[in-house]
């Protein structure tokens, strides 16, 4: 059930006037109290208030969040173009050589001369005439070079076949996206829903206080993205900060765009209480599942060992009261999963079903992948839990991403969620299916 919470917004040139956020009702944990004609939550404020369809409106300050105009106070620049470290061209021998025998696959397939049917030949259809198109750019270039190189030529002529050769190379880097793209292999799992798990690790109450801010980037970047999100989990402790978190996103991409998002996540800073100014390290644990159906994972019942307890913490007049708490545990693997979250021991039963499913799912693929990979281990897509992919240096105002070995700076508009995390998504998701196509193309079999 949602709840629309209408909250002031002050700028610089304008009027005090009001924007609406939809909310579900567990999203606020406290109101907003306004200082100086600014609005603030503090930081127990669950999640990043946003409208679906414009950019979070969320901002950390120290431990408080400010609620502004998104841009014009912060001041906030483009995010940094992020360049790949290494790329896959047109031009490498390798890369020819596979496309080449494609091409000559597909002419076997529609002549009937191979086992690869015609209907596959003709999916590839859209395939054959990018590669078409590439070669006619190719030979254009090759033209246009020569008479840019000219020298005996009208300069006139050269000026105009300079600058010709530019637009036609710039169309080529362009297709070339297109043909990779088109060689990758869609995964099933692109299209899933995903169960997303932070949880406290090194460092105590920061590691706690840094948990519930990831936390709150997913769910905002959720937001910023239209997805629809559904929190399974909140532990949270008494004196602030979250345990652990599991939160269900649905929609378009998403397990496509978080799925390098699993890992370890180390933040450096100072904390609050730090008298000394001594900058702290604290990790946070981040696992990212896709959701299975029920034809994926069959769960019989005679393996699961159901356990029901009373609640514990907050929750109203039923904690405590009822055995509502579920607790299941996977006797052929070892694995358990409960939920306390609602107040109905069936919804709980629910997710902790679901959540078990996942990570039965997450289990098979992880062995699907060990399979299928070559000894050459990947940079980005391989990479395990307790791995360590991603710093948040606070001090020094920036982000690195281990994996790609880009840095990116401006944490506050990282941690809402918005641009610099839009940007860096995108950029491991083009490096994964860089290191797919790699893997695809060196494993050809000539």
């Amino acid at each position: 059930m949602r709840q629309i919470l209408k909250i002031g917004c002050q700028t610089k040139a304008h009027f005090l006037h009001l924007r609406e956020f939809p909310l579900t009702c567990r999203h606020v944990a406290t109101q907003p109290q306004r200082t100086m004609n600014k609005l603030y939550i503090n930081r127990n404020t669950y999640g990043a208030l946003a409208h679906p369809h414009r950019k979070p409106l969320l901002w950390r300050n120290e431990h408080t969040y400010l609620i502004s105009n998104y841009k014009a106070q912060r001041g906030i620049s483009k995010s940094s173009k992020l360049e790949n470290s290494t790329t896959l061209s047109l031009e490498d021998v390798k890369v020819q050589q596979y496309l080449k025998k494609l091409r000559e696959d597909n002419e076997a397939a529609l002549r009937g001369e191979s086992d690869t049917s015609v209907q596959a030949a003709h999916s590839q259809a859209s395939l054959m005439m990018l590669l078409d198109q590439v070669d006619r750019l190719q030979s254009d270039i090759k033209e246009l070079s020569v008479l840019a190189e000219n020298n005996e030529g009208d300069k006139e002529m050269q000026d105009m076949a300079r600058e010709e050769l530019k637009e036609i190379k710039e169309k080529l880097v362009d297709l070339q996206e297109e043909v990779f793209s088109a060689l990758i292999p869609e995964e099933v799992m692109d299209g899933r829903n995903v169960v997303v798990e932070v949880s406290a690790g090194v460092g105590g109450q920061e590691a706690m206080l840094f948990c519930q801010e990831v936390f709150n980037m997913y769910l905002s970047y959720a937001l910023h993205r239209g997805w629809e999100e559904e929190v399974t989990d909140y532990e949270t402790t008494d004196i602030g900060g979250l345990r652990h978190g599991s939160l269900v996103l649905s929609g378009d991409s998403v397990y496509s765009s978080l799925k390098y998002e699993g890992g370890i996540h180390r933040v450096q800073r100072v904390p609050k209480t730090e008298k000394a100014g001594r900058v702290h390290t604290s990790t946070v644990s981040v696992a990212v599942l896709p959701q299975p159906t029920e034809i994926d994972i069959q769960l019989l019942d005679k393996d699961l060992k159901i356990e029901t307890k009373r609640a514990s913490g907050a929750g109203g007049q039923h904690v405590n009261t009822t055995d509502s708490a579920v607790r299941i545990l996977h006797l052929p693997t070892g694995l358990a999963v409960e939920s306390q979250n609602e107040r109905s021991q069936q919804r709980n039963r629910e997710q902790c079903l679901r959540k078990l499913r996942a990570l039965l799912y997450q289990q098979q693929l992880e062995q699907d992948t060990q399979k299928y990979n070559s000894s050459r281990k990947l940079q980005v897509g391989a990479k395990g839990r307790s791995e360590k992919i991603r710093t948040y240096n606070f001090p020094q105002d920036r982000v690195t991403d281990h994996r790609l070995g880009i840095t990116v700076h401006n944490l506050v508009d990282f941690m809402s969620g918005s641009e610099h995390f839009h940007a860096l998504v995108i950029q491991l998701v083009k490096e994964g299916q860089r290191e797919t196509l790699q893997e695809i193309i060196c494993g050809m079999k000539t």
